[in-house]
Formats: C-alpha cells, sequence, structure tokens
C-alpha cells in the first residue's frame, strides 16, 4: 500500500464527522477585505517561505515528488481582522511523471493544503506559517476542482471534525469570524500546530 494511501486513510479515520457539513450563519461569515498591495506583498513573502519548506522537505512538502520544478500558487488568503492572523491554501502543481500512482493523460497533477500564519510583526510581510494539514488534497488534475474541495474542507466540514470523546476539535469553519476572534478557535489551534 502507498505512503499516500496510508496518508489517505489516516486523515479519514482521524476526521471524525468531515462527511457532514456545517455552513457559517450568513451574520458570522468573514468579509475581511485587504488592500491589493498589502495581498500582493503577502502572497510573495508566504511563496519566498514555502519554497524554502519545499527545497527543506518541511510541512506538507515531506514526500519526494516535490522537486525544483514544483510550481507552487497561493490561491487565497483568508485575514482576521487586524490583517496579522492568517489562513492561506496553496496548490502545489507537479509533472504527471513525479507521481507513481497516476492514472491520468494529463500533463499536471495538483496536491494542496491549508496554512495558518501569525505576522512576525505588524509592519512586516513575513508569517510565521503552520500546516493545518488534518485535511489534504492530493493527486487532483485541475486546478479549479482542487480548491473547491479545500474550500468545502475548511469552510463546510472544519467545524464538523470531532475528537474522540465526541467534542469539537475546531468548533468553527475557517470563513467564520468566531474562528479568528474565539479563545478556543484560531490561537488554541495555532499554538497547537507543529511547524
Amino acid at each position: 500500500m502507498s505512503r499516500n494511501i496510508i496518508f489517505l486513510l489516516f486523515v479519514l479515520a482521524s476526521c471524525t464527522g468531515n462527511s457532514q457539513h456545517i455552513e457559517t450563519p450568513p451574520e458570522f461569515i468573514n468579509h475581511v477585505l485587504v488592500d491589493n498591495g498589502i495581498y500582493t506583498k503577502d502572497s510573495t513573502a508566504i511563496l519566498a517561505d514555502l519554497y524554502l519548506k519545499m527545497r527543506n522537505h518541511e510541512a506538507s512538502f515531506v514526500n519526494s515528488e516535490y522537486f525544483d520544478s514544483t510550481i507552487l500558487t497561493v490561491d487565497t488568503i483568508i485575514y482576521d481582522y487586524s490583517l496579522n492572523k492568517i489562513a492561506v491554501f496553496v496548490v502545489a502543481k507537479n509533472a504527471i511523471d513525479r507521481n507513481p500512482h497516476a492514472d491520468s493523460k494529463s500533463p499536471f497533477y495538483y496536491n494542496a493544503n491549508c496554512y495558518l500564519g501569525r505576522r512576525i510583526n505588524e509592519n512586516s510581510n513575513t508569517f510565521e506559517l503552520k500546516c493545518l494539514c488534518r485535511f489534504s488534497e492530493i493527486n487532483f488534475y485541475d486546478h479549479e476542482t482542487i480548491v473547491k474541495a479545500l474550500k468545502e474542507d475548511f469552510f463546510l466540514e472544519l467545524a464538523t471534525v470531532l475528537d474522540e470523546k465526541n467534542l469539537p476539535v475546531f468548533k468553527y469553519n475557517l470563513n467564520d469570524k468566531r474562528f479568528w476572534e474565539s479563545p478556543t478557535g484560531w490561537k488554541r489551534v495555532f499554538d497547537q500546530m507543529s511547524n
């Protein structure tokens, strides 16, 4: 059995409730808007950090399929109201020959993850990033479909994940402003994550 299949089975087994959906009520949707210049600078700094993690095979890039020709894209950055806490959807694009399990004629395949980040200081574009790798999307054959899957995971299913005592692990979805403001939300999750 391949490592990818084992990893997928582990994720499915450890995420009780992830086949359910909880929609964030409209009054709690996070509508933080960011200036284009800030977003662009943050995206550039985040990509530089992620490429470094990839070269060192850290965080979500431990697999040898990630190499110099892997193309990373920051698809979405979600900010809290202070603009100092973020969630980032990252998509990795690889040549199909890097995937020994591929059965597609497509020239590429895509993997995606979500990272949580904290701005190092308010005047910086540098973030401390940690992978929220509980949900990982792997082996998709187009960018649009993998981003849709990520949004479903983090905007509809994150709040359904239960621990061994059948209690919510995350309580809120990423698009819920309560996730960012609650003491049991972003801060607790970020502080418990490893780099």
